[in-house]
């Protein structure tokens, strides 16, 4: 049975009053966590104070009676009282205090429960995250893989190119200088047809004029006979005069005479072309050791 305040008013103090009041249906739900805990533990103290001193009072009143419960009458019925409005007290604010930790766990499962949601939720994120990055990663080694090669062939295609470019200039320049050396060495070669064309004709001459043999003098003696007897041959209307022995000897004389001078002048001659010749010869060794060297 519960005690009502005029009840408890009757029997506690002021400062037991005002647990008793704190303790009160309307009053308790206004007290936060760390009051309730304060003043459960001053009804607790009380509570035990008054139980350790109706034990004593019953042992004390069971000696003086000798009855064995220690009770007469209402020697220590006030004090008993006062133990049981406390333990009341006590049991109200501990009922009020495990209701608060109890909307404090449901509140505290409630935040859990939406922190792993959240988590979830961000884990969700992340991986999303996670698979774009790859993704993005992925793309981007592709492209990177794509202009290496696109570079690899243009550079491939660049260094045909140059390959080409440096042989076709190499040729060019080869054939230039090839017709450079051909034009230095024309003048030479024409030099040197000049100077065949001079040897064969310095050898020619030289063969005619040693083809001069004592047969060929005399055809020419007899040539040049047949020319001055054709010449001094009278017309057949004139008539012949008698041949002197004298004139006859003296022609002899002149024939023979022409002969020597015609076979003197051919001898001068042979002589005269092989001098020329031989110096003709000589300038051309010379020149030719002077290209030589």
């Amino acid at each position: 049975m519960a005690y009502q305040r005029t009840q408890a008013q009757k029997l506690l103090t002021a400062l037991e009053l005002a647990l008793f009041d704190a303790g009160r249906t309307t009053e308790i739900k206004s007290l936060s966590k760390s009051q309730l805990r304060s003043k459960l533990e001053r009804s607790r103290k009380l509570r035990d104070k008054y139980r350790d001193l109706h034990r004593r009072q019953r042992v004390a009143l069971r000696g003086k009676s000798g009855s064995k419960s220690g009770t007469q009458d209402t020697a220590n019925l006030r004090t008993q009282q006062k133990e049981e409005i406390l333990a009341e007290s006590v049991v109200r604010f501990e009922t009020r205090l495990a209701q608060i930790e109890k909307e404090e766990d449901r509140d505290f499962a409630k935040f859990e429960s939406a922190a792993a949601k959240s988590a979830r939720a961000g884990a969700t994120k992340t991986a999303g995250r996670a698979k774009s990055v790859t993704a993005v990663k992925k793309t981007a080694r592709t492209s990177a893989a794509k202009r290496t090669a696109t570079a690899k062939s243009a550079t491939a295609s660049g260094a045909k190119s140059a390959t080409k470019t440096a042989t076709k200039s190499s040729t060019k320049a080869a054939s230039k200088a090839a017709t450079k050396t051909a034009a230095k060495k024309s003048p030479s070669a024409a030099k040197r047809t000049t100077a065949t064309k001079k040897s064969s004709a310095k050898t020619a001459v030289k063969t005619s004029g040693a083809k001069t043999t004592p047969s060929t003098l005399l055809a020419k003696k007899k040539a040049v006979a047949k020319k001055a007897s054709a010449k001094k041959a009278p017309s057949k209307s004139a008539k012949a005069p008698a041949a002197n022995p004298l004139d006859l000897a003296t022609q002899k004389g002149n024939v023979s005479a022409q002969a020597r001078a015609v076979g003197k002048g051919a001898a001068g001659q042979s002589s005269r072309a092989l001098s020329i010749g031989a110096h003709q010869r000589g300038q051309t060794r010379r020149s030719q050791a002077k290209r030589d060297s």
